[in-house]
């Protein structure tokens, strides 16, 4: 996210514009980052919340299970973290959109 950060810094100067993007572009550029922030973290919590099902589906239930009948067990998760995965995609093209919005660009504060 820091680097998004830079480059959402660096981007209108890089393209002539000056020292930021309008304030239309910025809303897209927030919602496009908080697109992608929970996603990575629902992603996150997915993959966790199927690793623990799959330790105690191999190790701590009474009959252990094969591997592939453990990952039949864990499929809801993979699938929602494939949602989670396009609503990050979702929010990285809203960010790459942001760049081409116009609008009224700040003054520039540098001196």
């Amino acid at each position: 996210m820091i680097v998004l950060t830079i480059i959402s810094y660096a981007m209108p100067i890089l393209r002539g514009r000056a020292a930021a993007n309008s304030n239309k572009a910025q809303v897209v550029e927030m919602w496009a980052f908080w697109l992608m922030t929970v996603s990575m973290v629902f992603i996150t919590l997915f993959l966790t919340a199927a690793g623990i099902l799959h330790v105690y589906l191999s190790r701590m239930a009474e009959n252990p299970l094969p591997f592939m009948v453990m990952q039949e067990k864990v499929v809801l998760f993979y699938w929602m973290r494939e949602i989670a995965g396009v609503v990050f995609l979702i929010g990285l093209v809203v960010y790459l959109i942001s760049f081409f919005i116009g609008g009224e660009e700040e003054a520039s504060t540098t001196v």
